[in-house]
């Protein structure tokens, strides 16, 4: 997604406003396009600890964010907090990648059946993905994204080894059938899950020679590390 500055609104004849309302109507259009980056006007408020209606008046000039508070949007997305408050430079905190979002890696591979566990000293780049294409095919937070590893063929041919995982953290349940990534003792495993109708929660590999394991919602629910949203291909 291109960025480009406001020129402000002008008089009559198009001669440019100067001084304050200027300012607040470019730093108001600055602040609209960081909380797009949003999934919603709620989910930014919950990240700034502010209300929707405080968010609508930043964005209107009507009162003035606090410095405190744009620090946590534009931290929340990579956002430059410079380029908020002034509109010079790059919106892109340290970078030129304007419009992608820069998702972190996860520090150790999952495992389909068995799979390879790389050294905790490997070193772990990020990612770029276009922004648009995470809001219209994915819908889900990118502060929320990780970019996982699988390794091991027992998802085979849904998930294969050596496939990049998108996959959405901060679970609160398992909300229905589909792969997700879970933690064991330090380790990440790539499960297929099906819910069962009392409500526990079976996790399965593709290859059905693997035995599946039975877990109760609540046990799987503080054992998930997130679920997978893309790899290669919407799941």
């Amino acid at each position: 997604m291109a960025v480009s500055k406001s020129k402000g609104k002008s008089k009559p004849g198009g001669v440019l406003q100067d001084g304050p309302a200027v300012f607040r109507v470019e730093l108001g259009e600055r602040i609209r396009w960081l909380l797009d980056l949003f999934e919603s006007r709620v989910d930014a408020a919950e990240v700034a600890g502010v209300t929707p209606e405080h968010l609508a008046s930043y964005i209107g000039g009507r009162a003035k964010p606090p410095f405190e508070l744009m620090g946590r949007l534009a931290r929340a997305k990579g956002v430059s907090l410079d380029w908020i408050a002034s509109g010079e430079g790059n919106p892109e905190r340290g970078g030129t990648l304007d419009g992608f979002a820069i998702i972190d890696v996860a520090e150790t591979d999952s495992s389909s059946g068995h799979g390879s566990y790389p050294l905790g000293d490997e070193a772990r780049e990020q990612v770029a993905f276009a922004r648009a294409w995470l809001r219209s095919a994915i819908r889900a937070p990118e502060d929320r994204l990780r970019v996982v590893f699988n390794r091991g063929i027992a998802n085979e041919p849904d998930i294969k080894d050596g496939e990049i995982m998108l996959v959405e953290t901060g679970m609160e349940r398992i909300a229905e059938d589909a792969f997700y990534i879970f933690k064991n003792d330090g380790r990440l495993m790539t499960k297929l899950v099906e819910i069962y109708v009392d409500g526990s929660v079976a996790l399965k590999t593709v290859d059905p020679a693997n035995k599946p394991q039975i877990l109760s919602p609540k046990e799987a629910a503080s054992r998930v590390f997130g679920r997978v949203r893309w790899r290669g291909g919407i799941l």
